[in-house]
C-alpha cells in the first residue's frame, strides 16, 4: 500500500482485502482461543467453589 501512495495510484478495495485477510485470520484465531481459555476458566471457577 504505501508504494501505492508514493506512486499517487489509488487503492482498491480489492487491494485493501488482501491486505486485511491474514489480520482477520489471526483476529479469528485469538476470539477461538479466548473462548476456550474462558470456558475453562469457568470449569475450574465451577468445579472449586460450588
Amino acid at each position: 500500500m504505501r508504494a501505492a501512495i508514493e506512486e499517487s495510484e489509488l487503492v482498491t478495495k480489492k487491494d485493501l482485502q488482501i491486505e486485511i485477510a491474514p489480520i482477520k485470520a489471526d483476529l479469528n484465531l485469538l476470539k477461538w482461543m479466548m473462548g476456550a481459555l474462558i470456558a475453562l476458566s469457568i470449569a475450574n471457577f465451577s468445579k472449586q467453589f460450588l
